[in-house]
């Protein structure tokens, strides 16, 4: 049990330091939607956290089937079994449609807001899921009733709570399970429906949602100062209401799906905010399967980011659907004198072997004849420059006969990505031998 829980801490501490800690990887790159396996049920407007365990948990949301059916359920989706799952996890107090949800520094989640039954009447009551019991209990209230609102984690371990067309904020803190306003300035437009993600240097973007029309404007929260500001941000690519976002392991923010105007029900369309040029872009990131307005998205343990759930508006479909983006694995790769030069597409590492050696240590105790020493190297995304660290053998080969063929086994590992592994020959050039 013991070594069960460091496991668990050790997962949460790097995630939360993904979330919170500067991050200095090159920053930019593309990526890709696939799907995964379902919610037990649909929901539009529900909230998503990770967990300590690296689980994603899921809760509240709306569906109709006939009559309207608001959601006090939850459920976690585990990245390793492609699975979501409500095993060990209890209802909240209030079922709730339009709910926000962030994680908390201790490991319970935060849920607030929404819009309850059977009135579709505004709420500013909030609960916490503890994953310890599997269990939700009430705090709060918020100073304001709020549905069409978003939340980041702060790296003081406080929530900033923004949205609901107006634009008033506040904060949750988790040491009083209370909320306040007192000196949290305002945004500098009021946003319906915005996103909120966590920066790797501790503040907050908020983008999109909707003011007077569909907004594409941004601004940055600073817990330093407990500000908002505008100045030097950009704008998405497109307006966006009812969107996703999540962070990325690189330090950008995905944001995927929403409305983009009020003649589109819903956009499959993804973008990424940029921290360092402040812009947003949608170069190099796929679309998702299916087009979806207020679907949530979550960080996994690994760095991809899970989206789920939402609805076609207009079309009265509603989606218990979900797939993950991940950052491109894909690479090439040519030998330049005794470094192997690797392109790739996203940041991340790339690992160097002989393809005869074994995968593990204790594999083979066989004594194997290799030509090449393990060797590794990090960055991109565009090039990845990896030594070529020659055995005494390949060495000797190589000045008797002044070029050597090595099979070797490749892996490129992008952050927020699966690793990818290839086997080639490469052909290594040496100098030639004076008659």
């Amino acid at each position: 049990m013991n070594g069960r829980r460091l496991l668990i801490s050790t997962i949460w501490a790097a995630l939360c330091a993904a979330l919170l800690m500067p991050q200095f990887a090159a920053a930019a790159g593309s990526g890709s939607f696939t799907p995964t396996g379902s919610m037990s049920v649909p929901r539009e407007g529900a909230g998503a956290a990770p967990l300590p365990d690296g689980r994603v948990l899921v809760a509240a949301g709306y569906f109709y089937d006939g009559s309207d059916r608001f959601l006090a359920s939850a459920e976690a989706f585990n990245s390793q079994a492609g699975s979501f799952s409500t095993a060990g996890i209890g209802s909240m107090g209030t079922a709730r449609y339009f709910a926000a949800a962030a994680p908390l520094r201790d490991g319970r989640v935060l849920v607030t807001g929404g819009e309850t039954p059977p009135a579709f009447a505004v709420t500013k009551t909030a609960e916490v899921f503890n994953p310890q019991t599997g269990a939700f209990s009430p705090v709060g209230p918020m100073e304001v009733a709020r549905d069409g609102h978003a939340m980041a984690l702060l790296p003081d371990g406080r929530v900033l709570v923004v949205g609901a067309g107006t634009p008033n904020a506040e904060v949750f803190d988790p040491q009083t399970n209370t909320f306040s306003s007192a000196g949290i300035g305002q945004m500098s437009t009021p946003r319906l429906a915005p996103i909120a993600a966590p920066l790797a240097d501790g503040r907050v973007l908020v983008a999109g949602g909707m003011a007077s029309g569909y907004l594409s404007s941004a601004e940055i929260f600073d817990p330093q100062t407990n500000t908002f500001s505008s100045a030097g941000i950009g704008s998405m690519t497109t307006p966006r209401v009812f969107a996703a976002a999540a962070p990325l392991p690189d330090g950008r923010v995905l944001i995927a799906g929403g409305q983009t105007s009020s003649s589109v029900h819903a956009t499959a369309s993804a973008e990424v905010f940029d921290p360092a040029t402040n812009t947003f872009s949608s170069a190099g990131i796929g679309s998702m399967g299916t087009a979806r307005s207020t679907p949530v998205a979550a960080p996994l343990g690994d760095g991809r980011v899970l989206v789920a759930g939402g609805s076609q508006p207009g079309t009265s479909t509603y989606f218990s659907s979900a797939e993950i983006f991940a950052a491109t694995n894909t690479f090439s790769f040519l030998v330049k004198g005794k470094k192997l030069i690797v392109s790739v597409q996203a940041s991340g590492g790339v690992s160097l072997s002989d393809a005869k050696a074994p995968l593990s240590a204790v594999a083979s105790r066989k004594k194997r004849k290799l030509l090449l020493k393990p060797s590794s190297a990090s960055g991109g995304p565009q090039t990845i420059i990896v030594p070529l660290r020659l055995t005494k053998l390949a060495k000797a080969k190589l000045r008797r006969r002044g070029k050597l063929s090595v099979g070797a086994r490749i892996t490129f590992k992008p952050q927020g990505g699966i690793a990818n592994t290839q086997t080639a020959k490469l052909k290594i050039a040496g100098k030639k031998r004076k008659k």
